[in-house]
């Protein structure tokens, strides 16, 4: 549960999880690391969400990079809005270049829930480049 797959295919990265404490305010955090791994600097980070359980509850997912930029380009934030379908939520991504992104993955609502995040660092040409996921707190 806590590493990252890389699809050859699409160079997509999935990261699973669950908020088992039933607590409404869960939160799981991961630090996502963009490098130049050979296809170029790192320019930005895409992500999505799918929320895996059926309930009243929703699944979203916030990432944030720096403290000297603007709001809007500092953080963004995508939330998967219908339960159980074979859709993830919006992409929406975060352009703050090279290093660590913080990402935080929450839902609505009290209860059990389970997701799937995609994630991929890429260049200003939206090539894949280095893409290194590390979870810190799981609830």
């Amino acid at each position: 549960m806590l590493a990252g797959v890389c699809a050859a295919s699409t160079h997509a990265h999935e990261q699973s999880g669950s908020f088992t404490s039933g607590a409404a305010a869960a939160t799981d955090y991961y630090q996502v690391t963009c490098s130049d791994d050979g296809n170029g600097a790192p320019d930005h980070l895409s992500f999505q969400v799918k929320d895996l359980t059926p309930n009243a509850s929703r699944v979203s997912v916030l990432v944030g990079k720096g403290a000297t930029c603007s709001p809007k380009a500092c953080a963004r934030n995508s939330t998967d809005r219908i339960d159980t379908d074979a859709a993830y939520s919006l992409p929406a991504s975060v352009a703050q270049g090279p290093g660590v992104y913080l990402v935080f993955v929450k839902h609505t609502g009290p209860g059990s829930d389970a997701y799937s995040l995609s994630y991929h660092c890429e260049t200003v040409d939206n090539l894949h480049t280095g893409t290194n996921i590390t979870a810190r707190q799981q609830q």
